[in-house]
């Protein structure tokens, strides 16, 4: 995740990953799968360039067979996180987010859909 704060730039989200893992009573292969699931998200996600009304995004793809679609989303502040784009082309790194509000801060996030 990314955190864009007008004042200070891009800053990238020192937290943490949190991966939902199933109780222990759930099979191996089920814990390998949501496992590769959660690898298959886009990394190296990060602002590229930042206008007064609009916010050019990039990422590396590393997706594998099954997923359909790559989910953008943004909040607003420390608000909910709503989706901005679907990508149906996987072959796609770049985002551009248009229409924002000058001296706003805005938070990205970035993962894969599939079938």
């Amino acid at each position: 995740m990314l955190i864009f704060d007008g004042a200070l730039g891009a800053q990238p989200f020192r937290g943490h990953q949190e991966l939902d893992t199933p109780p222990v009573s759930k099979s191996r292969i089920i814990n390998q799968l949501l496992l590769s699931v959660w690898l298959a998200t886009p990394v190296d996600f990060r602002v590229e360039s930042r206008s007064e009304t609009s916010t050019f995004l990039s990422w590396t793809n590393q997706h594998g067979a099954g997923v359909t679609g790559i989910k953008i989303e943004r909040a607003l502040g420390d608000g909910a996180f709503s989706v901005i784009a679907t990508l149906t082309d996987l072959t796609k790194t770049t985002y551009e987010d248009t229409g924002l509000a000058s001296a706003t801060r805005y938070r990205y996030r970035i993962s894969v859909t599939d079938s």
